[in-house]
């Protein structure tokens, strides 16, 4: 039996005049992994919590969704939070007590459930997540990948037939979300839990995924097996899901257009047997590498320069910076990465003058004005009822003498439509053009931006890049913290690696991702014994392109 029958399933939103799902059907049987991806707005978020009784948003829905048979409305709340588990995009907004334990035990507690079952489930959820050595922690001490692993076991608890998940890894450096989505698996081929996930990060969840969705407008636009709906985008020429796909099937695909069989790889592993065998019945297909497949790093006198920089929160709290040390060029991109917990946004904090550094030397010849600091959350930035008016109140705070400056931001991040929107109720995608257009409004010499791919798709992802790109063209120097290693590895001049307090391997993509093992990208992981400096996909089409018809 289905655990899911979705039946025409439509959405509208309190005020909307476009419905957020129109007419959705889909089954989804027991155990199974379903991906669903697509562009912010497409419907995804809305889809998932139509499924959870406790979640749903208030709005006119039409259709039907059967759960196990039965109409959903009809499950009674008890049942539906022990069977239907759900884990959000932000670990702390689901975090409620003060230890791992008291959150583990929280919603057995809820339910009346007694402390001998939750002593025995948590003596087998415990070991199965690892936790042992951190059960007693208070939560405040854990890492953002901690939380998140907190948040699915103390789910599990509760023993679930379903989970859904909305975006979990998108606040997780690349090592935490590898191993969150490695237990998402274990839970799902060994416990046989359905697992329905919505994602911007697709690449490494295609080959997990028995069933993968994607959607645009309230509509599945592509469904099927992995390998399927991969094949599907290809064959139909839609540049708008092709980003969707992971860079290995699109090598693939590209180079082996006359193969229209056999299948399309998935993996590294896959891929990587793949590029073997088309290099040694191709030899010498690919070509020097040419010059200008990606803008050097500016060499002009340092913008800024800091020599190490030690910082901690309080007086007995531990070193989260120690000896910090590297220099920001005038026009330079620079993005530094590290895991969970690695101090990169206390470092932001400091060069934007928010924390001051406690040791060393930061020098620069920027005024604090000169310095646009774009944090983690958007919804800090925003104290007024629309888009306009929280642009025109920056403005006047500034004494813009004229509107030219915040018009073209305006164009520039595409606001036009959403000017008379409530900030809290546009896109995540769009709250974060609108917070780098009302940092930019102060036209600063240097941008500061932390994780600013955090839930952007990947169209907006490439828009993004565009913006920067202008930016740098004005005169402007961005660091950016951020998870994103293909992001960083198509983009940045240069990549620094934050690690127990000080700033490894600053050097640039080309060399950053080359020489590391687990920081790197997919497309290197596969090609790199016969391209050892290529990184990206369009640096080995670029070489390809060179030789080939």
């Amino acid at each position: 039996m289905a655990d899911y029958q979705i039946q025409n399933l439509s959405f509208r939103y309190p005020g909307e005049t476009e419905p957020a799902l129109d007419g959705v059907d889909l089954d989804v049987r027991s155990g199974d992994f379903v991906l669903i991806g697509g562009p912010t707005g497409s419907g995804k978020t809305t889809l998932l919590r139509l499924l959870k009784p406790q979640v749903q948003a208030a709005g006119q829905r039409e259709g039907t969704v059967l759960y196990n048979g039965n109409r959903l409305e009809d499950l009674d709340l008890r049942t539906a939070a022990e069977e239907i588990g759900m884990i959000f995009q932000n670990p702390d907004n689901q975090i409620v007590m003060h230890t791992v334990w008291q959150q583990l035990c929280f919603g057995m507690e809820n339910l009346g459930y007694p402390t001998s079952l939750m002593q025995k489930r948590m003596a087998e959820v415990v070991p199965f997540f690892g936790m042992e050595s951190w059960l007693h922690q208070p939560v405040e001490t854990l890492s953002g990948g901690q939380k998140q692993q907190l948040n699915l076991a103390a789910v599990m608890m509760l023993r679930p037939k379903v989970l859904l998940l909305d975006e979990p890894t998108a606040q997780l450096d690349p090592i935490a979300a590898s191993a969150f989505t490695d237990l998402l698996t274990r839970i799902n081929q060994e416990l046989s839990v359905t697992v329905i996930l919505c994602e911007h990060r697709l690449e490494a969840l295609f080959p997990r995924a028995n069933q993968v969705l994607l959607m645009e407008a309230g509509r599945i636009v592509h469904q099927g097996k992995a390998e399927t709906v991969v094949r599907q985008v290809w064959e139909a020429k839609a540049p708008g899901f092709a980003p969707y796909l992971p860079a290995i099937s699109r090598l693939y695909l590209q180079m082996e257009a006359d193969r229209k069989e056999g299948p399309v790889p998935l993996t590294v592993k896959a891929g990587k047997r793949w590029f073997d065998r088309y290099w040694v019945r191709r030899p010498g297909v690919f070509g020097e590498r040419p010059e200008g497949i990606r803008g050097e790093a500016p060499k002009e006198e340092p913008l800024l320069q800091c020599r190490d920089l030690h910082f901690q929160y309080g007086k007995k709290g531990p070193q989260v910076l120690q000896k910090v040390s590297f220099t920001l060029h005038p026009r330079e991109f620079f993005v530094l990465l590290g895991g969970n917990g690695a101090g990169k946004s206390t470092l932001l904090q400091v060069l934007a003058g928010v924390l001051k550094h406690q040791g060393g030397k930061l020098k620069t010849r920027l005024a604090p004005g000169d310095i646009g600091y774009v944090g983690q959350n958007p919804l800090a930035y925003f104290t007024r009822e629309t888009v306009r008016e929280q642009l025109e109140d920056r403005a006047k705070s500034l004494d813009l003498g004229d509107r030219e400056r915040m018009d073209a931001l305006v164009r520039l991040f595409r606001l036009e439509p959403v000017l008379d929107k409530h900030p809290f109720d546009i896109s995540g995608g769009q709250q974060q053009q609108l917070v780098l257009a009302l940092v930019l409004l102060a036209d600063p010499a240097l941008v500061l931006m932390d994780e600013p791919t955090k839930g952007l798709d990947p169209t907006a992802k490439q828009a993004l890049a565009g913006w920067l790109g202008q930016l740098l063209e004005k005169g402007k120097t961005i660091l950016m913290v951020s998870h994103d290693i293909e992001f960083a590895a198509a983009h940045a001049h240069r990549c620094g690696l934050l690690f127990d307090g000080g700033l490894l391997a600053v050097a640039e993509p080309s060399v950053f991702f080359t020489e590391n093992y687990y920081y790197t990208t997919m497309v290197h992981r596969t090609v790199r014994e016969h391209l050892p400096e290529e990184v990206t996909e369009e640096g080995v089409l670029a070489r390809w392109a060179i030789t080939s018809p």
